[in-house]
């Protein structure tokens, strides 16, 4: 934690980081640093599709998304025209997306599994100007935007009669003299959409700014190797895309969803060093006999976001992966990362602001909190941000005049300047009029060594409110009832409506998104459906 300086001013109580330093000028376009970057490793290996073995060098993935850029300029699109991109990684997916960055088109990414409704939700937001999709998804991607009709073309499972990537992949006469194009709007400029995560609601189009991608990967180099399981519609997926084409990693790519065994095998085939993981990998991944110290010997970072994962779980994975650096990330889509929490001192803290970020407690009056006082999360990175597109009202709502977002988290810090989250605000919960944090129980659940994953729901009830209900998963071979979790529960939250008052519900998995993030509704329903069962 030592290279996390964090100041705190009593008097306007800010809690701050260190001062950021930029590589690069507000002028200087993630397109030009890409393209000068994959250029200095020409024969390295860019990237690694594990399903069929195809390899791709850093020449080939630059020469295929200079010919792309140039067709893109030839058809007229420019800033701020949209690409769309509902695509599972695949092997042209990397040379695409530069593309749209030479060519200083934003890129829409969004997960492709998506039903027909949701995807022409999202893309009505944005109404890109040419699509490029899986060849499973056409038929879907074209009814979600035959509002505009989009020209549609697939990176995989070719259709007879529809373009493919290949098709726009032939040399050109003036590729070797290429130059990305410059930015019009400087650091503001908006090169990525990303969708919030959308498991309360309809997602948003969060833009993502040139300057938010400028990242900086001090435990990586151009000979690390480095994995997600994330598409570029995630933010896991987007960085460890930069990892690879800014830094000159070799990225290893798959469409294939985690499992332990599956995990285990690409990180000893390939001696992967840097992964980003969601908790609920981490849980199924101790748990897996197969997993070895041998097999895991070559991880020397682990990035975890999206979720609690008990101390528990952690020194497990430590002892798993023992030259791995474990490292908690805190942030939002619309904010990139705010904290880091490095190592095991404090595994309940999301860590100390990075470089640039200034973080404020607040109250529901608007007065900042000091120590020890929870309230709502304000943040302000220092970097520009668009809002969500086309959406101002929403904007407003995320972030305020000042640039502070109003993150929607309910934490607090301690006086070692360590930031808490303990729960989102919209979340918080009343029983007989009490409030609580489902993420507070869980943490307390958690603690017992019998139980994997936990999640807390509320249970509506017309005479007492929020009654608290825990959807559990067993660790394999143990045993715990459901009474011996209601008891650990009242012996460390004694307070009236911290009960479990809405019972325990077991499991086998928790219902989770593709990047391993709980459905908190769809945990819900699972709650209900079981209690009914038993009824």
């Amino acid at each position: 934690m030592a290279a996390l300086l964090t100041t705190y001013d009593s008097g306007d109580r800010i809690w701050s980081g260190s001062k950021r330093t930029f590589t690069y000028t507000d002028e200087t376009s993630i397109g030009k640093i890409i393209f000068t970057n994959m250029k200095n490793w020409p024969n390295n290996v860019s990237q690694i599709n594990d399903e069929d073995g195809g390899t791709v060098t850093f020449n080939e993935a630059i020469t295929w998304a200079i010919r792309v850029a140039q067709i893109f300029k030839k058809k007229g699109f420019q800033y701020p025209d949209v690409i769309g991109l509902p695509v599972r990684n695949s092997t042209y997916v990397m040379s695409v997306a530069v593309a749209c960055y030479l060519n200083g088109t934003p890129f829409h990414a969004i997960n492709p599994v998506m039903d027909e409704a949701t995807m022409t939700h999202v893309f009505s937001i944005t109404k890109p100007k040419i699509i490029f999709c899986d060849g499973q998804d056409y038929e879907k991607v074209q009814a979600a935007s035959k509002e505009w009709q989009p020209d549609i073309l697939t990176v995989t499972d070719p259709i007879k009669g529809v373009p493919h990537i290949q098709s726009l992949l032939d040399p050109t006469p003036t590729e070797a003299f290429y130059q990305p194009e410059p930015l019009k709007e400087g650091s503001q400029q908006t090169m990525a959409i990303l969708c919030s995560s959308g498991t309360t609601g309809l997602p948003k189009a969060v833009c993502i700014s040139n300057r938010s991608l400028q990242h900086d990967f001090p435990m990586l180099n151009s000979e690390s190797v480095v994995f997600s399981f994330s598409g570029l519609d995630w933010s896991s997926g987007l960085i460890t895309f930069l990892m690879g084409t800014v830094i000159g990693c070799t990225r290893i790519i798959t469409q294939k969803a985690f499992s332990p065994d599956y995990f285990v095998r690409l990180v000893e085939k390939y001696k992967i060093n840097s992964v980003i993981l969601a908790p609920h990998h981490m849980s199924a991944l101790i748990n897996y006999p197969g997993a070895s110290k041998e097999a895991m010997a070559s991880l020397r970072c682990i990035i975890y976001i999206g979720g609690f994962t008990s101390m528990t779980t952690l020194k497990r994975v430590q002892e798993l992966c023992s030259n791995a650096m474990l490292i908690n990330a805190y942030g939002m889509t619309e904010t990139s990362s705010i904290t880091f929490n490095m190592g095991l001192e404090d595994v309940n803290s999301v860590g100390k602001p990075l470089p640039g970020v200034r973080i404020r407690i607040v109250d529901e009056d608007g007065k900042s909190l000091g120590y020890k006082e929870v309230g709502e999360i304000y943040v302000h990175n220092g970097r520009p941000w668009k809002g969500y597109f086309g959406n101002p009202e929403e904007t407003r709502r995320m972030q305020d005049s000042e640039g502070w977002f109003h993150t929607g988290d309910l934490g607090y810090f301690d006086e070692q300047n360590r930031l808490f989250v303990v729960d989102r605000k919209k979340e918080m919960c009343k029983y007989q009029g009490y409030q609580y944090l489902p993420s507070e129980i869980e943490g307390v659940i958690s603690e017992l060594p019998q139980v994997e994953e936990v999640c807390v729901v509320s249970i509506y009830d017309e005479e007492q409110g929020d009654a608290a209900g825990a959807l559990v998963v067993k660790r394999q071979g143990v045993s715990i009832t459901e009474q011996e979790i209601k008891d650990h529960v009242a012996r460390r939250l004694p307070a009236m409506q911290k009960q479990l008052h809405a019972g325990v519900q077991f499991t086998d998995k928790l219902p989770i998104n593709s990047n391993g993030k709980i459905f908190r509704r769809k945990a819900q329903e699972e709650f209900l459906a079981k209690k009914k069962a038993l009824e």
